[in-house]
């Protein structure tokens, strides 16, 4: 019968207490093939990461769902950007600019009776890709598996199966 123990690695210490423990399971329990295994414990780097991570609105080439906080999830849209998030929404054309040429969101905006209607609060990524043609078709396996009101739009790209 093979038995796996995890214990935690302590240096000279963890030599001593694996040679000790195997023999005396060797001698009191001969049929078991005892086999010790260290994990690796906590150290200063593993509860501090090293990197700083972006804010939301800094990320680029996402698939992202954005819901209107007043409406909930009955005023959703999802979308792909290559550009920051920022300038997806803020952007000469993005979905807030008021010269913007993508209008289902500032339509929603302009004809939603709350006044503190506020897409840009609750943003989530969804996915994320290496280029367009990936992003395009996340985007399309998303707008086909979630449930959204605002885009117009079934698909980004077609998705066929072989």
């Amino acid at each position: 019968m093979r038995v796996c123990l995890v214990l935690p690695f302590l240096g000279p210490l963890s030599m001593f207490i694996k040679r000790r423990t195997a023999k005396l399971v060797n001698k009191f329990y001969p049929l078991v093939d005892l086999k010790i295994i260290y994990k690796r414990g906590r150290t200063i780097g593993s509860l501090f990461p090293y990197k700083d991570r972006f804010p939301l609105k800094c990320n680029s080439y996402v698939v992202y769902k954005t819901e209107c906080e007043a409406c909930g999830s009955s005023a959703t849209y999802v979308g792909k950007t290559i550009n920051t998030i920022y300038e997806r929404f803020h952007g000469s054309n993005g979905h807030l600019h008021p010269s913007s040429t993508s209008m289902a969101l500032l339509e929603h905006l302009a004809a939603n009776v709350t006044p503190n209607c506020e897409f840009i609060i609750d943003i989530k990524i969804l996915d994320t890709c290496a280029g367009d043609l990936k992003l395009r078709f996340a985007k399309s396996m998303h707008l086909k598996h979630n449930k959204q009101t605002l885009n117009t739009q079934e698909r980004s790209i077609p998705l066929k199966i072989i």
